[in-house]
């Protein structure tokens, strides 16, 4: 049970978290079917100015990894596959200063590697299979070739009350790089005890046992996406699809927190990321886990 209390200001702090995106959990494996994040991330407050952007400095770091999976797993045939074999292995660092609990700004960098191999995820994908799940290895007969690549963002985050427990709360990111190229915004409603911005961002801003729920959505426009089409630059996927430019998300979440453990569970719905796959939507469940030292 979750017990409220007054905002726990603490000058230095860190944290682990694991973060797990998946679809296994409705039954289903495909499309972007797994995403694994190690993080680790400090946070400074300052001595408080109004007019500083920089009252809170924090820095986070994560090792991920994303997988793409077609619908049709086992088939050797890339004629019939509605969606591309991909890996994504990344080191990311980011940024965020806050001049308040509600508003930030943020910039960051990642840097990593496609391909199948090269990403690990064909060998940690069939490892699963083969001997937790007990089923098949997937084909992997082709996938988005490897490549090395950088990316950039930057983050604007903000949060304006509508009551006591109702906040209007948003995060706009804009992304450019080999890997990604897109504008980004996430918007909704976010309801309960907690203060701040829980649900974006592993957030230390201000430290309160409480429960908070969200609804909400993700709008996105994609300039580019390798692990979709492949090199901007040159046609180098083996897959004759089309990837998506406007694409939204729906999200539901509820976020927990009993000092030092922070538990946040958040339901996404995807539109189509590839137009012509044969499942318009795709549900998938992030959990993360985070632990304050």
């Amino acid at each position: 049970m979750f017990l409220l209390s007054q905002p726990t200001e603490i000058l230095a702090q860190r944290y682990v978290s694991l973060n797990v995106d998946n679809d296994l959990y409705f039954g289903i494996d495909r499309y972007y079917s797994s995403g694994i994040f190690l993080g680790f991330g400090t946070q400074q407050k300052r001595s408080f100015d109004p007019s500083s952007w920089k009252n809170w400095v924090s820095q986070h770091w994560t090792l991920g990894q994303e997988i793409n999976t077609p619908t049709l797993k086992l088939t050797k045939d890339i004629s019939r596959m509605d969606y591309p074999y991909n890996g994504w292995l990344f080191l990311g660092y980011e940024e965020d200063w806050f001049r308040s609990p509600d508003l930030g700004l943020g910039w960051g960098l990642s840097f990593g590697t496609t391909g199948a191999k090269a990403s690990l995820a064909q060998f940690f994908q069939n490892t699963y299979h083969i001997y937790i799940l007990k089923l098949d290895p997937l084909s992997w007969a082709a996938a988005i070739p490897q490549a090395f690549h950088v990316n950039a963002k930057t983050l604007f985050f903000w949060g304006k009350s509508l009551s006591s427990k109702l906040k209007w709360v948003g995060r706009h990111q804009l992304q450019a790089g080999s890997f990604r190229t897109a504008a980004e915004s996430r918007l909704g409603l976010q309801l309960g005890s907690l203060p701040g911005l829980p649900f974006f961002g592993s957030r230390l801003e201000v430290l309160q046992n409480g429960i908070s729920f969200f609804l909400g959505t993700v709008l996105e426009y994609s300039v580019h996406d390798y692990s979709l089409s492949g090199s901007v630059f040159s046609s180098n996927s083996p897959f004759s699809l089309e990837a998506t430019s406007f694409r939204n998300r729906y999200q539901f979440g509820f976020f927990g927190q009993h000092l030092p453990w922070k538990f946040h569970v958040l339901w996404n719905y995807s539109s189509a990321y590839i137009s012509n796959q044969k499942y318009r939507g795709h549900p998938f469940l992030n959990i993360t886990i985070s632990y304050l030292f």
